[in-house]
């Protein structure tokens, strides 16, 4: 499970400790992962049992990528990765953030 926290981009990245002060932008599990590294919307680099940041330009980018790919998703509905991927990156939009994901 990768928890995505809020992080303005020139913060520095809090201690483990510190994380529950972050508002949560959403979750993925595992599973939701594979599948949108399958979709080569994310990264077959990256890893669902390692943290990592993305700026407030990636967020962007990777949302802009979700749209194009999938252009029939809507926020209300979290019932597939893409929906859930979706409103995780709404809510980074939102706040002009970043994103840091913490693996559970």
């Amino acid at each position: 499970m990768l928890t995505f926290y809020l992080l303005a981009d020139d913060a520095p990245r809090p201690g483990r400790t510190k994380l529950d002060e972050l508002p949560k932008a959403g979750e993925l599990s595992a599973e939701d992962f594979v599948q949108l590294q399958a979709q080569r919307i994310l990264e077959s680099r990256l890893d669902a049992e390692q943290d990592f940041r993305w700026s407030s330009g990636v967020a962007q980018m990777k949302l802009q990528l979700l749209l194009h790919r999938h252009p029939q998703l809507r926020p209300n509905n979290a019932s597939t990765p893409e929906q859930r991927f979706f409103v995780l990156l709404l809510n980074a939009s939102a706040a002009d953030s970043g994103l840091l994901a913490i693996a559970d």
